[in-house]
């Protein structure tokens, strides 16, 4: 029972805000805690529905309630706290991929060191290395796949997984283009999505889009190290081009080297199976599936020998 005067320092997840002619407004906050309660900032400060913040706060008796004014908050991202503790927050306040991040995290960056083409490692880690902490926060997508905390990074490295047997049975296929080609064609994602909590599509996301992002961005860092003209380049652009392979999803051009057309069938496979096996398991034996948007409304039937 926290009594007036108590400090109480927490986490806590902003709801809603209301307003208040008082010189402090009322707040809605789900804490680490799991409680729902009121807590109390001045008129002149702000605070950001759907963000996480920590708040330092004071209870005080406001119309025979407890509320907790604020005396110091401080939002998730400025606030120096481990991965690991980072994470659990995450994964406690919103819908979180159902990975290890720094699983993911190691055995991204070791296929990147493994990359030997130096074009392609460079352009890669120079990418990724600039963007690495988003990458690793931002959804693949705002409700069709991977639509969740780090569904970016999770997409990414189950489509590098795929990869592994696709070039052992193909061996004709470049390895450096499709480790670097997965890593990179969704990485602008995170420039298409206002946040990575409850994203919506920005304006330049909406414009422009992650594909055309994408290649430019390829552009301007090949420029910056001085690889404009080498054609590592161009393929590597390229692939960010057709990984969508229609118009109408985003593409301006088919794959048009075979590297390009694995990665859109691996990206294919991943973006439909995930959320295939994401239905599955809230089906019963013996009953189908909801409709599924992503292959084409169809239901599927979950049997006895599923696992």
């Amino acid at each position: 029972m926290v009594e007036v005067g108590q400090e109480f320092n927490f986490f806590g997840k902003v709801l809603q805000r209301n307003d208040s002619t008082y010189e402090t407004y009322p707040v809605n906050v789900l804490t680490e805690e799991s409680e729902n309660i009121i807590v109390r900032i001045k008129k002149d400060e702000e605070v950001s529905i759907n963000k996480i913040y920590y708040f330092e706060t004071v209870a005080t008796q406001f119309k025979e309630k407890v509320h907790f004014e604020v005396k110091e908050y401080i939002i998730l991202a400025d606030k120096e706290i481990s991965d690991a503790e980072k994470e659990k927050l995450l994964k406690f306040f919103y819908h979180y991929a159902p990975v290890n991040t720094e699983e993911l995290r190691k055995d991204i960056e070791i296929t990147i060191s493994n990359l030997e083409n130096k074009v392609i490692k460079d352009i890669t880690e120079t990418i990724y290395n600039r963007y690495k902490d988003d990458f690793y926060l931002y959804p693949a997508a705002t409700k069709f796949h991977h639509a969740y905390i780090s569904g970016l990074a999770y997409h990414t490295h189950s489509m590098l997984k795929l990869a592994e047997g696709f070039c052992k049975v193909y061996p004709f296929l470049n390895i450096d283009l499709i480790n670097a080609g997965i890593v990179l064609h969704d990485m602008c994602k995170i420039f298409e999505f206002d946040t990575y909590e409850g994203s919506e599509y920005t304006v330049k996301g909406k414009l422009l889009g992650h594909i055309t992002m994408g290649a430019n961005l390829i552009d301007s860092v090949a420029r910056e190290l001085g690889y404009i003209n080498e054609e590592e380049t161009m393929l590597l652009e390229h692939i960010i081009i057709s990984h969508h392979y229609y118009g109408n999803y985003g593409s301006p051009r088919k794959p048009n080297i075979a590297e390009a057309l694995i990665i859109h069938f691996i990206d294919n496979i991943d973006s439909k199976t995930t959320v295939l096996g994401e239905e599955l398991d809230v089906t019963e034996i013996g009953h189908l599936t909801s409709s599924i948007g992503v292959l084409e409304r169809e239901r599927y039937y979950k049997h006895k020998l599923s696992k």
